[in-house]
């Protein structure tokens, strides 16, 4: 499996996300809450989105790089044909990398 994230694997019109929101299965860890749905793709979709109190502008950015670093790099592990929106909370940004992977896996 190659190791890009392609504009299908992104989650970005507004209707997919309403429908994961409103019908998806929710799981929440440390920091985070992962929404998922099962799609009748043969890949999955990905979203990421950052509550305002998160920080600053660019702890916000930040975040969003290293989540879609970590989905890029682990995708393999995820199971095909889910819509996966993962919403982030304060408290996450100062972890390292390596041990935010949990969460996406």
């Amino acid at each position: 499996m190659r190791k890009t994230l392609t504009r299908n694997e992104r989650l970005s019109k507004q209707s997919d996300l309403k429908t994961v929101f409103a019908t998806g299965s929710r799981s929440n860890t440390a920091g985070a809450k992962v929404v998922y749905l099962k799609n009748n793709l043969s890949y999955s979709r990905f979203a990421i989105t950052i509550v305002r109190k998160f920080g600053n502008s660019v702890e916000r950015n930040h975040a969003k790089r290293i989540f879609r670093e970590l989905y890029r790099l682990n995708k393999d592990k995820i199971l095909t044909g889910m819509d996966i929106i993962i919403i982030l909370y304060p408290g996450l940004y100062n972890q390292k990398k390596e041990n935010l992977n949990f969460i996406i896996c």
